[in-house]
Formats: C-alpha cells, sequence, structure tokens
C-alpha cells in the first residue's frame, strides 16, 4: 500500500473516532435534546434468572436537588428521630453484599464482591448514600419513604443468599389499615435483585396521581484516573425503541425530562451501572436531574459530576396497587446485560458511529466474546491480546502476501510511470489510460495494497469502542508496571508511556522495512506517521496500544516472510 493511501486510512480513522468532537468544533454539530416521545410500546419482560413472582408494586426515585425537603403527607405519621440507629440487615449472595435499613426500608449500601478498587477494597454501588436507594416519593415529592421507619419481617443480622433466593419485606402501616410495604428478592448468581412495592388503601394517606422511583444516590468514582469517570456518569433511559442519554447541562444544572413509554433507566459511570426496570408495566416519563463542580485533583483542575434519575409510575385512586421491578446493580458487561432482553447492553455505547457503527457493532459482538473465552485458556489479558492479533494476522496473511506483491510491482513500475507522468503533462486523460494500460499489461492492482486494512480497520475501531466501553479489560494486569490494561498514560512522564514508545518504534521500523527508503517525502512520511500515532494513542487503553504494537510487529514479520518466500522463488514478483 502506498504512502497516500495510509495516510487516507489514517486520517479516516481519526475523523471516525472523533467524529463528534470534530463536527462540534467546526460549529456543524449541536449534541441533541431528546424529545419526547409519546409513541406506546408493549414492555419486554426480562428474561429471568429467577423470577420474583408477586402482587406488590415496586417503586424507587432519586431525590432531586430542585424539590424542597421532602415533608410527611397529612395523616402520614412522623419519622423517629434520626439519632435513633436503624436496625440493619446484611445480605451476602454470590456477586454482592447488600445492606438494608429499616429507616426507610431498603438498601443503603451495595458491595461488589468480584470488582474492587485499586487498594483491594470492595467497590461500593452506593457511595456515601444519605438514604436508602432507590427512593419511593408521593405527592409531588412532599413525602418521601426514606423519611419513615419500616418493620422488617426478619430480625437484624448478616444472611446468606448463595444457593437459593433469599426474601426481606419492609412494611410501614397506619393505624387507620393503609400501609406501604417494600419487597426485595436477592438471588444468588445475579447483579439484579427483584423488587416489588405494594400501597394498601394509598387515599388515606393521601398518595394518590403518581409516584416517583428515584435513583437518589450518584455513581462514585473507581478509577485511578477520575475525570475519566466524571466525564462517563450520565443519565440513561430507554423509551419505546430508542436508547437516550440524559446529559444535557446548562451553567452546571442538568433537570431533563422525556415522556413516553419508559421501559427502563439508570445512571452508570465508566465501568457500573445502576438501573431500574420496570417489570408489572412500563413507567410514564423519565427525570434526570445533576450538577458540575470544578474541583482541585493531584495538581489538576477536574469537573466533579453528580447525577441522579427517576421514573413516573401513575396509578389510580384505589384500594391496593402493586408494581414490581428489577434493579441491575454491576459492571458494564455485554454478556451480561444482553441477558435481559430489554436493550440494556445500548448503555456500553457500541455501534453508535454515524454511517459505520452497524460494521463496528457487527465485529465488536464477537470481540466481546472471543477474548473472554480465550482468557479462560490464557489467563493474562494482555497475552490474549497478543494471540488474537496474531490470530488476525494469520487469517489476513493471503491478504498481506498479495498486498506486498502488489506494492513490489509497483516499485517495480515506478520509472515507467514517472516516463509517462513526463510524457502525458498537458494530458491528465490520456495519462490515466496509458497508466491503466501498464497496470493491466504487468498485472498490477494499484487497490491491492489496501487489502489488508479493509478488515483491519472496521476490527480496529470495535476494539477501540470494547476497549473504551466495557469492563473487559478493567483491572487486567500484563507485565511489569503495566497492571491495568484499560488505562492509558495520564502524562507524558506516565510510565505507561513506554508501551506507547515500543509502539511507535514497532510502526516507524515496521515502515521503513516494508515501505523502504523512497523518496524524501516517504521518508518524512516514515518518521511523523509513528509519532502522530503514538500521541493520539497515549490517552487510550493500554490494551489497544499492545493490539496496535503486535499489528506492526506483524507486518514486518509478514513481509520478511514475504521476502523470504521471493528468494525461493523469483517468480514471484
Amino acid at each position: 500500500m502506498d504512502k497516500k493511501n495510509i495516510i487516507l486510512i489514517v486520517i479516516l480513522g481519526v475523523f471516525v473516532i472523533f467524529y463528534f468532537q470534530i463536527m462540534e468544533a467546526l460549529g456543524l454539530y449541536t449534541p441533541a435534546t431528546p424529545q419526547p416521545q409519546t409513541e406506546i410500546v408493549d414492555s419486554t419482560e426480562i428474561k429471568p434468572v429467577d423470577d420474583y413472582t408477586t402482587d406488590s408494586i415496586e417503586t424507587r426515585q432519586i431525590p432531586d436537588s430542585d424539590i424542597p425537603a421532602a415533608a410527611n403527607a397529612e395523616n402520614i405519621k412522623p419519622a423517629i428521630d434520626s439519632i435513633v440507629a436503624a436496625d440493619t440487615v446484611v445480605v451476602e449472595t454470590n456477586k454482592y453484599i447488600v445492606t438494608l435499613s429499616s429507616h426507610g426500608g431498603g438498601p443503603v449500601s451495595i458491595l461488589l464482591k468480584e470488582h474492587f478498587y485499586r487498594d483491594g477494597r470492595k467497590i461500593e454501588m452506593l457511595p456515601n448514600a444519605d438514604a436508602v436507594t432507590p427512593d419511593a416519593r408521593f405527592a409531588g415529592g412532599t413525602y418521601s419513604t426514606s423519611d419513615s421507619y419500616f418493620t422488617s419481617d426478619i430480625s437484624p443480622g448478616t444472611y446468606e443468599s448463595k444457593n437459593s433466593n433469599f426474601d426481606i419485606t419492609y412494611t410501614y402501616q397506619n393505624d387507620d389499615g393503609s400501609a406501604i410495604i417494600r419487597h426485595y428478592r436477592f438471588h444468588p448468581d445475579s447483579y439484579h435483585y427483584s423488587f416489588a412495592l405494594e400501597l394498601v388503601e394509598p387515599g388515606k394517606m393521601g398518595l394518590t396521581g403518581k409516584y416517583s422511583l428515584v435513583w437518589n444516590t450518584s455513581p462514585g468514582v473507581t478509577e485511578p484516573q477520575p475525570n475519566t469517570d466524571y466525564e462517563a456518569m450520565m443519565a440513561v433511559t430507554y423509551q419505546g425503541d430508542s436508547f437516550e442519554k440524559l446529559d444535557d447541562y446548562e451553567d452546571n444544572r442538568m433537570r431533563q425530562s422525556l415522556d413516553g413509554t419508559t421501559r427502563w433507566a439508570g445512571v452508570h459511570s465508566k465501568y457500573f451501572a445502576s438501573v431500574m426496570i420496570p417489570k408489572s408495566r412500563d413507567a410514564e416519563s423519565v427525570t434526570a436531574t445533576g450538577s458540575i463542580e470544578t474541583i482541585e485533583y493531584d495538581g489538576d483542575l477536574i469537573d466533579k459530576k453528580l447525577v441522579n434519575v427517576s421514573i413516573d409510575m401513575p396509578f389510580a385512586n384505589v384500594v391496593a396497587m402493586s408494581d414490581s421491578f428489577y434493579i441491575y446493580v454491576g459492571p458494564l458487561d455485554y454478556n451480561q446485560m444482553e441477558n435481559y432482553e430489554v436493550h440494556l447492553e445500548d448503555i456500553l455505547d457500541i455501534g453508535t458511529t454515524p454511517f459505520i457503527g452497524w460494521l463496528i457493532k457487527l465485529f465488536a459482538i464477537p470481540i466481546m466474546w472471543i477474548l473472554p473465552k480465550m482468557y479462560q485458556f490464557v489467563p493474562n489479558y494482555g497475552l490474549v491480546i497478543i494471540l488474537f492479533a496474531l490470530m488476525v494476522k494469520i487469517i489476513t496473511l493471503p491478504l498481506s502476501m498479495k498486498s506486498f506483491k502488489s506494492m513490489a510491482a509497483m516499485k517495480e513500475l515506478q520509472p515507467q510511470l514517472e516516463g509517462l507522468k513526463k510524457k502525458h503533462a498537458k494530458d491528465p486523460q490520456k495519462l490515466n489510460q496509458e497508466t491503466m494500460k501498464m497496470y493491466k499489461k504487468h498485472g498490477v492492482n494499484p487497490i491491492s495494497g489496501c487489502l489488508p486494512m479493509l478488515p483491519q480497520m472496521p476490527l480496529f475501531f470495535a476494539l477501540f469502542a470494547v476497549f473504551r466501553s466495557t469492563i473487559l479489560l478493567r483491572d487486567a494486569p500484563f507485565v511489569w508496571f503495566i497492571d491495568d490494561l484499560s488505562r492509558g498514560a495520564a502524562s507524558f512522564t506516565d510510565p505507561y508511556m513506554v508501551l506507547v514508545l515500543i509502539m511507535v518504534l514497532a510502526q516507524y521500523a515496521s515502515q521503513k522495512v516494508t515501505m523502504g527508503g523512497g523518496t524524501q517525502q516517504n521518508k518524512m512520511f516514515m518518521y511523523i506517521m509513528p509519532l502522530f500515532m503514538g500521541f493520539i494513542f497515549r490517552t487510550f487503553a493500554s490494551g489497544l496500544v499492545l493490539y496496535w504494537t503486535c499489528f506492526s510487529v506483524f507486518s514486518l514479520l509478514d513481509y520478511v516472510l514475504f521476502k523470504k518466500n521471493k528468494v525461493k522463488n523469483p517468480e514471484v514478483q
């Protein structure tokens, strides 16, 4: 492949990866605010791991910073003094440890057992929670279930749910027979738990019209570079048949609502998500609130983001009602999330690149399947990436050989092509005709030099999307100081720049051998392009840098193999 084709492909790749940023900088693109949707679509029930059947209703709502402090609705008993410690129940499954409080009747802590901070502590999905999450809010936000104390049907203590489901019910009941009941079922091997909210004689408590289920605890920072977490934090929802992001800030404040059939809503950070999925019926709308504050971290200024989300569940003036939900609290893992069959995996934002997103997704899904399978046999993702790159190179070896053959033939024809350029300098049409005749006479296809890149480029973009959006490489060590293949270099003095430097040298060596000396322009290209790629790649996941390094090294080996084969078989031109 000649240098013009390589430059074109690289420029196209950079444009695709940074499409929205480039268009926005040029003033040709403005992030759109999603429009309310009114189309009613039948809800698709999640494929249960272990279904929770109950007639109860489940609801939770995110605390809204714009609403004044909640006050008890009329006829609702006042909450116990906050200085009284609430009885707690701890339930341990194979996936997480959840702590529940009678003050609000629900979870105040969820620790993931398989995912850790860099200091070894378990990831907390409800960091700094000051109330039960999710929270159910009524009467326009004037009453919240987190204001009241509930009675549990089991004694305080620690319980296990490692082999079978574990149920717990919290009840808040008045003397007049009205009640709010919160049911929970925890499953041994699932990242979701079942939740149901039941209302008995809600009219007696002044609870009519609708309630909001609010995820009132913002995601926390889990990564060594907090700015990457804050940048990724946002509220998301699936309405009708469309995945929507709620991330429209103005003056560092965000309050965004969408009306329409809401199949789920949640919040996520870079690698983790908390999602409320209505099971018995769809919600009618979703609201997200958030704020951004500039703070100082490690000598730099970063934007700290807090975000909550709520869904609205209407109900009539009835004697009793119930709603049920699945609450997913876990990693951004495509293979886990697609099992729910409600497009929960769309949170990963893979395949949204304009025009070619479908092609990237076509490559990304097999990648997310095959890499974990390879990891089962080779428990080091760095080695897995090297083997994967080698496998790709072996598959594309015939294309590489054809490419090198074409490049060699083009190099031999170069003097004759230069002669044609001089001869027909004033007649471009004639020059083109004579050039094509020469290609045909010598059996040269100038396009064949690009053949190895045809499968490589969508594959590379797919790897970029997978390593950026999923938890696959998080905290995955390789060798020496490279202990996290999901992170890039935080600065030019970051030790991870060593891997970037190796990539630059490998690419330079590959280009120097395969392209040869050539013209002065060709030599400049060999120096500038590796440096340009290193500058772009330095902040990418080091797993992607490792793949591109292997790509350059294996391309060099491909060429060595071609030259060796050419010596043995001189007829290979």
